[in-house]
């Protein structure tokens, strides 16, 4: 349910930014008259071609969205219908049976399948979800709506993807050890998968990122750019579409990008490019895959390659971090 209504608030979303393109179109072709067409041949960098293609891809999104949400909701109602199923069987039970009900339960064994998780108290979690199945070791990233921004800001999207840079911080900044030890953490996905990958893992792990600017809806990973603010104040939203345990293509949207500063939109980025390789979150509160970013260390943690090298093996769950 959960999922559905995030598809739900991400279609308004994709709605409201299609709604605000439209207006700049019509603006600009309000204005077609040749003395003020010279002054606003462009609203926010775009032409009104660039604009009428954005407006075709986002529409063209909320309609995938949307055949998503008509599926999800079938596939509730078909839940519900199964979940309701016992009920009708043990009212049929006590209609017929009267007094020998007793005498049922106590001949058949019940069971019941239940769910735990084991939270070792040496150190924090990282939760794991899905995974890439590949064929080689590439996946290809989309950025949209990236037009309207600088080079600068382009290069710190791509970064927190690409780079292979790596810092060492020491552990007493973390709580996670004296002062005078250290834990290395990685700046860009592509280094920490990298390192990652120095394990053999039942699956292929991503470690090498084809990044795009394209309008189009190519790629295994979208990133969009919204200038809108989320309603309930998040900061950035994946989707991943699913077949089984593994991904096929996920969803990013970063908000409020004009207002973020560049260490900000780089660390958004990085977190949300960690769920769409499959990581879910962790309980270390400094961690960048935290459900609450902590500025402090912004960086891709030993515990989250940890986490990574278990999922790619075909360990689903949670990843407990010793250090």
């Amino acid at each position: 349910m959960k999922e559905l209504s995030r598809l739900k608030l991400h279609v308004d979303v994709m709605k409201k930014e299609l709604d605000y393109t439209t207006k700049q179109i019509k603006l600009l072709e309000k204005n077609r008259k040749v003395s003020e067409w010279e002054k606003i041949a462009h609203i926010n960098g775009k032409s009104i071609d660039e604009l009428k293609h954005q407006e075709k891809n986002l529409s063209q999104e909320i309609t995938q969205i949307q055949k998503e949400i008509k599926k999800s909701q079938s596939k509730t109602l078909i839940i519900t219908e199964l979940s309701l199923l016992p009920v009708v069987v043990l009212l049929i039970l006590i209609s017929g049976l009267g007094n020998s009900i007793m005498d049922f339960t106590n001949d058949e064994t019940t069971s019941f399948k239940t769910r735990h998780v084991i939270e070792d108290l040496r150190g924090d979690t990282v939760d794991t979800w899905k995974s890439w199945r590949l064929i080689g070791t590439t996946l290809n990233v989309n950025v949209l709506n990236a037009k309207g921004l600088s080079e600068n800001r382009i290069d710190v999207i791509k970064n927190a993807i690409t780079s292979e840079e790596s810092v060492e911080i020491d552990d007493s900044l973390t709580h996670k050890g004296p002062k005078g030890f250290s834990s290395t953490y990685f700046t860009g996905w592509a280094g920490a998968l990298k390192h990652a990958a120095t394990k053999d893992t039942l699956y292929n792990i991503p470690t090498d990122f084809n990044v795009i600017t394209s309008n189009g809806g190519e790629g295994d990973v979208i990133i969009t750019l919204s200038n809108l603010r989320d309603g309930d104040g998040y900061t950035g939203y994946t989707k991943s579409v699913v077949d089984g345990n593994e991904i096929l293509k996920s969803f990013i949207t970063i908000y409020d990008v004009t207002n973020l500063t560049d260490e900000q939109l780089g660390t958004i980025v990085r977190h949300e490019f960690g769920h769409a390789i499959g990581l879910g979150h962790s309980t270390a509160p400094e961690d960048l895959m935290a459900p609450n970013i902590d500025m402090t260390i912004p960086y891709i943690s030993e515990c989250n390659i940890k986490a990574v090298i278990d999922l790619y093996n075909g360990i689903q769950g949670s990843t407990v971090c010793e250090k």
